[in-house]
């Protein structure tokens, strides 16, 4: 992609960035108390997913509701644990036919994790990115992207003789795939500063629930990163996050996000 078509995408796509504030977190950005160690406990068990699940998933609805008003979208989550051997380590979100949403964590995911408090932090991620309405937004994104990318195709073409049908196409094939990317890694981030408060608001320990990132499986990348922040820069700024809650929760307050760009 040349540098004057990326940049007329990326102003083009702006307006899809995060709703949420996020904080701006380097990788070894210090935090008020000391970092949480990962538990080294054994791996947690089908019993334990559903019983953390049964206690998130009502609050990850309510947060929902209040967020979004029950306007333009479903809060009755279905949160599942995918037990085929053949998944990697993966958790993922997506709606069904009818609109509704859905979580999915793979048992080899679950076999990475050590503690409730990293159960329900997945939940509660996965939870966030349909409240903050990434696939909406990442799908409007791929459809701006292709429309752009081809236009200048098309555009460029008429100076001499014409573009190809081909030629247009891997255009909007280029395009509608940087489009949908192009905020990937800040809506993982946006999902994790919203997934911090409603583990929270949950009971458990978003810090701890973090420590999933340092897992020897996930760490270096795989399946779960790919297009995914760094971990270390997901460990802090949950951190940041965690420390914004535990200040909300001094001063008696229910702990609540702040918005970059104003409510839905």
């Amino acid at each position: 992609m040349s540098k004057p078509a990326a940049a007329i995408l990326c102003l083009l796509l702006a307006a899809c960035g995060t709703t949420y504030q996020v904080p701006i977190a380097e990788n070894t950005a210090p935090t008020a108390t000391p970092a949480p160690q990962r538990s080294g406990g054994k791996a947690r068990a089908p019993a334990d997913f559903r019983r953390v699940a049964a206690r998130v998933e009502p609050v990850a609805e309510k947060f929902c509701r209040e967020e979004r008003g029950g306007a333009g979208q479903s809060c009755d989550f279905a949160i599942s644990l995918e037990t085929d051997p053949r998944m990697p380590p993966n958790a993922f979100q997506t709606l069904n036919e009818q609109g509704r949403p859905i979580i999915v964590v793979s048992a080899a995911l679950l076999d990475q994790m050590t503690s409730d408090d990293e159960i329900a932090f997945v939940l509660s991620h996965e939870a966030s990115h349909q409240i903050a309405q990434h696939i909406s937004k990442q799908q409007q994104q791929s459809i701006l992207g292709a429309m752009v990318m081809g236009g200048l195709v098309v555009a460029a073409g008429s100076y001499g003789g014409g573009a190809s049908d081909e030629a247009i196409k891997q255009a909007m094939d280029l395009g509608a795939m940087a489009g949908g990317r192009a905020y990937s890694q800040t809506y993982e981030l946006e999902a994790d500063t919203l997934g911090a408060f409603i583990a929270a608001r949950s009971g458990y320990d978003p810090e701890r629930g973090a420590m999933l990132f340092t897992s020897p499986a996930l760490a270096g990348g795989g399946a779960l990163l790919s297009t995914h922040p760094a971990s270390a820069q997901r460990v802090a700024t949950v951190a940041q996050v965690a420390a914004e809650i535990r200040r909300q929760e001094a001063a008696g307050l229910e702990p609540r996000p702040t918005y970059s760009q104003g409510r839905f």
